[in-house]
């Protein structure tokens, strides 16, 4: 039968289109039903407006809207208290939204049982942004731009990202490509090493930073001192984290490195540095004027935060359709030394990963949809500790220094003085979806970084995504560097397209594994163009590395690959079935076992292929990235 709603205000009523009742009467018929208790209560929509003509008088209407987002969200504790029922949108006006410090959203932003939105009026036109614009350029005799940066930028550290109208430019670098190699590791294997003749400037007497590559990780940290006679580089603090294997000469006796920030080295357009007085120098592009050339650093070290208390997470926001660029992490004390995966030595251990410019702690059901995530100094988007069932979905997170997306956590966090796997696993990250997203271009500063980052989590769904253009790791699922059980389990990487990763470090792959993971499925994904190994060990399209146990590998379509397809150390039981696996000629085998009993491994009507018989032509590649 048709039906007809009858709205009074917040109030509906629905009644077969039979009834001949006039309007006055019906709405009558509502306000009676709502007095005796009978009416329904039905969800409001309150929409706050933002735009950057607002003004701080404004009061979130249309025609008066408030120029700053921190102003709607302070209104919207308010609302939440007022309407626990109520559906919150904060609507962003085109334009720029230049922020210091991120939006903190916490429970009592909303309402208890509706939902809050940020949401851009038109999909990539509202842009939250954290970086400062630079003006006041002197220009030198030699064409440089430079600028003194203010004494509140440089106290939160030296800025290490430039932008010039939304491009990232390099800091002056030496050499300007490729790499230079280590002659000897001075005896400590930590303090520094001597160089060959001819490769660093003979006026070059220290100063600036070291980028020194391990296998499948960096370390940045500042030269003290060079001396030419000797050609020997001396260290402000020790190359490498404290474990034995980042030693200097450790993975190859000759190791990759080269030098960035000082001023010998500022001799490309588009280069720049920054002194530790704050003086900013800038080589420009042709073309380039002061004035008409947009130039940003990062500023702000997150974005967006989504927090929630101990004994209450935050749950039912979005954030939607939003440009978020523009977050800033200065290396604390100036040494960034990499384990894998932007996790560093640090003293503070809730802070082991580059930080995320958007970032979900202690929250479910929350959900960042059609986004685009980009010009970040730090990482993109992290799920992370003690967050459930949320949604990261149609967005391009491109252009990262550190991480794309980073999921769960790994195994430091203590609860009652013990890791938290171990007396709290019911707090895993659990139940999120990661799809059809586009993720490229991370690691960008800090090279260890990979597209999507996984840690101890149950039930996450990683599928229908693009992920390429990356100096290592894909994807990385699992996080205890053994066979020892945790709560990871029931992880799915599924239907992605993975290519041109592991194009700067080694000891990596299109996906790779760690540790006893029952139920973990890694299936239908497309895996291609893994270059030769620069480091020691070889890069492959899936590497199951120590401990990975309880996982299957399925259906997947792995070619372009350098070195072996699949490559399993120190693995366990794993089922590999179904892929067809490309070899690039028969001297390079399908497996590849290091310290692995190739028994542990079912493996089961896989289709072995060389290059030249295979046309990746034919493949049925998945549908990856946005929808819309």
């Amino acid at each position: 039968m048709p039906f007809t709603m009858i709205s009074v205000e917040r109030w509906q009523l629905t009644l077969p289109r039979c009834t001949k009742l006039p309007t006055w009467s019906l709405r009558l018929m509502v306000l009676l039903l709502y007095g005796i208790g009978l009416a329904p209560l039905a969800a409001e929509t309150v929409t706050l407006h933002v735009a950057p003509g607002g003004t701080a008088q404004g009061d979130g209407s249309q025609q008066r809207p408030w120029s700053d987002p921190q102003q709607a969200l302070h209104h919207c504790t308010l609302l939440a208290r007022q309407s626990p029922d109520a559906d919150i949108e904060v609507l962003f006006a085109p334009g720029v939204y230049r922020i210091t410090r991120p939006l903190e959203i916490t429970p009592r932003h909303v309402p208890a049982r509706g939902s809050l939105t940020l949401r851009a009026k038109k999909k990539g036109t509202a842009v939250l942004s954290g970086g400062t614009v630079l003006t006041h350029w002197q220009i030198t005799a030699d064409g440089r731009w430079t600028t003194q940066l203010p004494p509140d930028i440089m106290r939160a550290g030296l800025p290490r990202e430039f932008f010039v109208d939304g491009v990232r430019r390099p800091r002056a670098r030496h050499p300007n490509e490729g790499y230079l190699r280590v002659v000897k590791a001075f005896p400590d294997k930590r303090s520094g090493f001597t160089f060959k003749e001819g490769d660093l400037p003979n006026s070059y007497r220290g100063g600036g930073e070291l980028v020194f590559l391990h296998d499948w990780s960096i370390t940045r940290v500042p030269v003290a001192e060079v001396d030419p006679a000797s050609r020997r580089l001396r260290v402000a603090q020790p190359i490498g984290p404290n474990a034995r294997h980042y030693r200097i000469d450790h993975f190859e006796p000759h190791p990759r490195y080269y030098l960035e920030n000082h001023l010998l080295f500022l001799d490309t357009p588009g280069e720049w540095l920054v002194t530790s007085d704050g003086q900013l120098t800038y080589y420009p592009l042709p073309g380039e004027k002061p004035g008409k050339s947009e130039v940003v650093i990062p500023r702000a070290p997150a974005l967006v935060v989504l927090r929630g208390e101990e004994d209450q997470p935050v749950s039912r926001v979005s954030i939607v359709d939003m440009e978020l660029q523009h977050a800033a992490w200065p290396i604390p004390g100036g040494r960034y030394a990499a384990g894998q995966a932007t996790s560093h030595e640090t003293t503070d251990p809730g802070r082991r990963f580059v930080p995320a410019a958007v970032v979900l702690e202690r929250a479910e059901r929350c959900r960042i949809a059609g986004c685009h995530i980009a010009h970040l100094g730090t990482s993109g988007v992290e799920l992370g500790s003690r967050t459930r069932q949320c949604v990261l979905e149609d967005c391009v997170l491109e252009d990262i220094s550190g991480n794309g997306v980073n999921l769960g956590e790994d195994r430091t966090r203590k609860v009652g003085g013990r890791p938290w796997w171990q007396s709290a696993p019911e707090q895993v990250a659990s139940g999120h979806e990661v799809r059809f997203n586009r993720v490229v271009r991370c690691g960008r500063q800090f090279f260890g970084a990979v597209a999507i980052w996984c840690g101890i989590t149950e039930k996450m769904h990683i599928h229908h995504n693009e992920i390429a253009d990356h100096p290592y790791t894909g994807v990385s699922v699992g996080w205890m560097w053994n066979a020892t059980p945790t709560p990871a389990r029931a992880n799915i990487v599924a239907d992605n397209h993975i290519h041109h990763v592991m194009q700067v470090l080694s000891d990596g792959g299109g996906i790779y594994t760690l540790g006893h993971q029952p139920g973990t499925r890694l299936v239908r994904n497309v895996i291609h163009d893994i270059p030769i190994n620069a480091g020691r060990a070889e890069s492959n399209g899936m590497f199951l590395d120590e401990g990975s146990d309880q996982i299957e590998i399925a259906e997947n379509t792995i070619y372009g690959t350098a070195r072996s397809p699949l490559r399993f150390h120190r693995a366990k039981a794993l089922h590999v079935h179904e892929n067809i696996l490309v070899v690039p000629n028969a001297q390079v085998p399908p497996y590849r076992y290091n310290a692995t009993d190739p028994k542990t491994i079912r493996r089961e009507r896989d289709q072995v292929l060389v290059g030249d018989a295979f046309e990746a032509s034919q493949i049925t590649m998945p549908h990856t990235g946005p929808r819309r």
